[in-house]
């Protein structure tokens, strides 16, 4: 579809919004400069703002263990001594097949210090968000600057940084490469691209691990295909619909092992419900241009959140008084699929709380806010309406005084903070009003300068996410490692980390770990973090996803425990070597070592029990046998047992320190053994009797695997082959155009005016 609009002359015109002439790399380095400067902002108030929550009990301390884990050699799959928190391909979370996601968890491993790791992660994916919003806003027709002011708001917004950014990282390299493969599908679409880069971004958006970046890309190809029917691009259709199948054969090794080791844990379909947790509404959405607003929405804290979660951009309310609609009309099919995209996504985030495996639907915020910057950058490239500009600059003071109003309304408490944010809205909006009326050229410097400003007074007005836990985690390896050489390991710890006040945080890491921060000390802990768990193993502990505990967990520490092979105490069977027992959790009348423990130390915080002899098999994760059996030798690595020994006439069996996670498998000298799970959920392995120094190995493979690899190479090869295939109809078809070559911009259909087309170079 070709068209194009004809400017009226009481709009702006494309020419005026050029700020200066300019090479073409120029936009986007500025954009890229800017969006680090940005996002380096909040680490200027709060060093560790983006080591919060999640963050620094589960994702940076586990990429720095896969990170070390890579550096010695090792393809991380399985760690048995992370116990909950240690089955990293089940989790699917941590993205073990995206080759980004490993080379920045070496990064991590590198740096001296978490929160620094952090930060250079978050904004690494920040910069790839920008960059992915500037080309698909280009991709739209939008101008280079308008692309860049949208594309510097996206990283800022509410729920991005504050959530994605400051806990949820998962969330966040999902989210940042959805715009890179939709700009990638319509290219493909639109047979301006070759479909191979459909596939390569596609891939690194499903094996990510986020289940979010999966649903993304179903919904974005659904929307391109839309535009697809909606133009005629029959030929891109095709190749859409082709190269999108074989994107999907990336699922399998994302996200099948998760499948498959859920029935194990407490991960569940969720079902379809609405407690109205983290669920935004569309008073929320309105004002969304208010720095100041905290949404009245559930989360853990109580009800009224802590961070402005629904604040898009300054200038997004502001701007829709002035902005051509009428473009909207007439390009109405190029843009049918970034509207069904939209409509889904707006859909979904004032949906219920619950859908299937997706729950909390401000998580999607982001997703909605993305199809909003592409229309305003589009809107604003095309040409401000400046006919009846009293009555627009009026309806914007409303609009703004009305947003005000709410932000009061939701917290009254803070209408101090609203009344600042009230004077700079307006000052902003009325330099805004006069830049559209007399220098139009500098709208997207002032949306850039506004951006900023706003988010120096967010970050000094809520300078980190208080509807989270706020961990206070050490971040320095010196830090780090003083717990390495604090206990013997492996460690059995019964605490609550709720029962930590958080003035004496700092101090209490000294001696109690939660979430995964042992894993980075490489510490064996029971204590782990795990959206996964595991039931049998959870339940014996009345142990939590952060490894926190009930008082009732030292008894069963001291409780028989195994099915064919029992031993005295749980203890024995995880081969623990310290029992960390928490004083404000456990009662000081049954703070008493078990039999074969000793008291090694005793301070206000934890009393530490040491094992009286040491454990049989320290070379192995053996903990015990049956009678009869005799063990030669037993050696172990993370997914294997190996074992040389001879069993009695009736048989007999063996019980390791592992979960008994879906994905083991036994054999002696060739010949299959049964493997079985205790009810405490470790590993027990039923042996056949006679045997004489049989070779007996227990070996875990990712469930999964042997079915999502071949799958994917499948998918690689039918990528191949349309990739060369579309390669060799273009040259036929357009000889002189080069395999990839970026024709056409800015838009799939749209050609812009010579003004334009001027100042996207």
């Amino acid at each position: 579809m070709t068209s194009s609009t004809t400017l009226r002359r009481d709009e702006t015109s494309v020419d005026a919004l050029r700020v200066a002439r300019a090479p073409a790399w120029l936009p986007p380095v500025t954009l890229l400069v800017v969006v680090v400067l940005l996002t380096t902002i909040p680490v200027l108030r709060t060093p560790d703002f983006y080591y919060w929550d999640d963050s620094a009990a589960a994702f940076l301390p586990t990429w720095r263990a896969i990170g070390l884990d890579l550096m010695s050699g090792q393809w991380p799959t399985l760690r048995p001594d992370l116990w909950m928190g240690g089955n990293w391909a089940g989790e699917a979370q941590f993205g073990l097949w995206s080759p980004v996601n490993l080379l920045l968890f070496v990064v991590v491993a590198v740096l001296p210090d978490l929160a620094v790791a952090a930060a250079v992660v978050k904004i690494t994916f920040f910069v790839v968000l920008a960059g992915g919003t500037y080309l698909l806003a280009r991709d739209y027709g939008a101008l280079p600057w308008p692309a860049v002011a949208a594309a510097c708001a996206l990283p800022v917004s509410g729920f991005t940084l504050y959530f994605d950014a400051s806990t949820w990282a998962a969330g966040l390299m999902a989210f940042a490469w959805v715009p890179w493969f939709w700009w990638a599908a319509r290219r493909t679409l639109h047979r301006r691209v070759n479909p191979a880069v459909v596939f390569v971004i596609g891939y690194l958006l499903i094996t990510n691990g986020n289940p979010y970046g999966a649903l993304a890309a179903v919904i974005v190809l659904a929307g391109v295909a839309v535009e697809g029917l909606a133009t005629g691009q029959r030929t891109g259709l095709m190749r859409l619909v082709l190269i999108g199948a074989c994107v999907g054969t990336a699922a399998g090794v994302a996200y099948l092992p998760l499948v498959l080791t859920a029935e194990s844990g407490w991960r569940d379909s969720g079902g379809i419900y609405n407690d109205g947790f983290l669920v935004p509404d569309l008073t929320m959405l309105a004002t969304t241009s208010m720095p100041s607003y905290l949404p009245f929405i559930r989360v853990w804290s109580g009800s009224g959140s802590t961070v402005p979660v629904t604040y898009s951009a300054w200038f997004v309310v502001p701007l829709l008084a002035w902005l051509p609609w009428r473009v909207l009309v007439d390009r109405a099919r190029e843009f049918a699929g970034l509207g069904v995209i939209l409509a889904v996504y707006l859909g979904l985030t004032l949906g219920p709380s619950s859908l299937w495996l997706f729950r909390w639907p401000a998580r999607l915020i982001e997703y909605v806010l993305l199809c909003v910057f592409l229309v305003v950058a589009v809107l604003l490239s095309s040409g401000l309406r400046t006919d009846h500009w009293r009555i627009r600059a009026g309806v914007t003071y409303a609009a703004a005084l009305a947003s005000a109003w709410l932000a009061v309304a939701a917290r009254p408490d803070l209408y101090l903070r609203h009344v600042g944010a009230t004077v700079v809205m307006l000052a902003l909006v009325s330099v805004l009003v006069v830049a559209i009326l007399r220098a139009p050229r500098a709208v997207p410097l002032i949306l850039v300068g506004g951006t900023g400003l706003v988010l120096v007074l967010q970050t000094a007005w809520v300078p980190d996410n208080r509807d989270v836990a706020v961990w206070s985690f050490p971040t320095a390896e010196r830090d780090l490692d003083r717990y390495a050489g604090r206990f013997q390991e492996p460690v059995l710890q019964i605490a609550a980390s709720e029962l930590v006040p958080a003035e004496d945080r700092p101090q209490a890491w000294d001696d109690l770990r939660f979430g995964s921060l042992a894993a980075a000390s490489g510490v064996e802990t029971s204590a782990s973090y795990t959206g996964v768990g595991y039931d049998e193993f959870s339940e014996t502990l009345c142990m939590n996803h952060t490894g926190s505990t009930c008082a009732e967990a030292l008894l069963a520490s001291r409780s028989p425990a195994g099915e064919a092979v029992t031993v005295d105490s749980l203890a024995d069977a995880v081969k623990a070597r310290t029992i960390v027992v928490q004083n404000d959790l456990v009662p000081e009348e049954d703070r008493t070592p078990p039999d074969g423990w000793t008291v090694a130390e005793s301070t206000e915080r934890v009393t530490v029990f040491t094992r009286s002899t040491p454990l049989p098999w320290p070379d192995s994760r053996l903990a015990a046998v049956t009678a009869g059996v005799s063990v030669d030798s037993a050696g172990s690595t993370d997914t294997t047992e190996s074992l040389r020994l001879s069993t009695p006439p009736d048989g007999g069996a063996l019980l390791f320190s592992r979960l008994a996670w879906p994905g083991y498998s036994a054999s002696a000298d060739g010949i299959d053994l049964e493997v079985v799970e205790t009810s405490e959920g470790l590993t027990e392995v039923l042996l056949p009797g006679g045997l004489d120094r049989a070779s007996v190995t227990l070996t875990f493979r990712v469930p999964g695997y042997p079915l999502a690899i071949p799958l994917l190479l499948l998918g690689v090869a039918g990528a191949t082959t349309i990739s060369l295939a579309a390669r060799r109809a273009d040259r036929r078809a357009r000889p002189h155009v080069g395999l990839g070559q970026l024709d056409g911009y800015p838009g799939a259909g749209h050609r812009p005016s010579q003004g334009a087309l001027r100042n996207s170079h």
